[in-house]
C-alpha cells in the first residue's frame, strides 16, 4: 500500500520501521468517543466506519469510511490538539492497520515535504466526505440518501449486495430501522438493480 502513495523510499522505510501493524477483525470498535489518541491509524487493507453517536439516545450518524491508504481526519485533529477523540470507529471487514505515534507524525512533518502533501490530501478527502454527509442530512429525503448509499454497493454484474441488516443501514443514515424498511420497499421498484440485503 505505501508504495502506491508515491512517497520517498526513505520515508517508506521510516514508516515501516516506526509503525505497528495489526489485523483487526470485522465489527471491532477500535476508537470510542473520549478515547485518548497517542497514535494515528492508517488503513493498509480493509475498511473502517467512522461515526458519531449519542449516548442518551443510542443514535449514530455515519461520517465517512476510511479505506486503503487512508486515515481518519478526526484522529489527526485529535492528535494535533487535545488528543481526545470526538468520534467512534469500527472495522467493516477484517482490516489491517498501521499505527503511527504522534511524535513520529510531527518529525516527518519537518523532515519530509511529501508527508505534508499526503496529510493535506487526506484532510481534503475526509473534509469533503463530511460536507457531503452534512448536505445529505440537511437537504435530501431519506429515499434519495438511501439510493446514494446503496449505489456504493453496486457490483460489476449490476447487483446491489449489502451484507448489513436494515438496523445497521439505519444507523449509517441516522434514522430508524422502520424508516429504512419502508424506504427500501418504495425504492426497490424504482431502481433497476437486483437487491441482496439482510433483513
Amino acid at each position: 500500500m505505501l508504495e502506491n502513495l508515491h512517497l520517498p523510499k526513505a520515508l517508506i522505510q521510516d514508516i515501516n520501521s516506526n509503525s505497528k501493524k495489526i489485523v483487526v477483525p470485522s465489527g471491532t470498535q477500535i476508537i470510542s468517543i473520549g478515547d485518548r489518541l497517542d497514535y494515528i491509524p492508517f488503513v493498509l487493507n480493509g475498511t473502517i466506519r467512522v461515526f458519531i453517536e449519542n449516548e442518551d439516545t443510542g443514535k449514530e450518524v455515519l461520517l465517512y469510511y476510511v479505506e486503503n491508504g487512508g486515515t481518519c481526519l478526526m484522529s489527526m485533529i485529535a492528535s494535533f490538539g487535545d488528543k481526545i477523540s470526538k468520534v467512534s470507529a469500527t472495522t467493516e471487514i477484517n482490516t489491517e492497520v498501521a499505527t503511527v505515534s504522534n511524535e513520529k507524525i510531527r518529525e516527518w512533518q519537518i523532515q519530509y515535504p511529501e508527508w505534508n502533501n499526503l496529510i493535506l490530501d487526506l484532510f481534503v478527502n475526509r473534509y469533503n466526505d463530511m460536507i457531503n454527509t452534512i448536505e445529505e442530512l440537511s437537504f435530501k429525503k431519506i429515499e434519495d440518501r438511501l439510493k446514494i448509499y446503496l449505489k456504493k454497493y453496486l457490483n460489476k454484474s449490476g447487483k446491489i449486495v449489502v451484507s448489513k441488516t436494515h438496523l445497521q443501514i439505519s444507523k449509517d443514515l441516522g434514522t430508524s430501522r422502520e424508516v429504512i424498511s419502508r424506504a427500501l420497499k418504495k425504492i426497490e421498484s424504482e431502481m433497476d438493480y437486483e437487491f441482496f440485503l439482510k433483513k
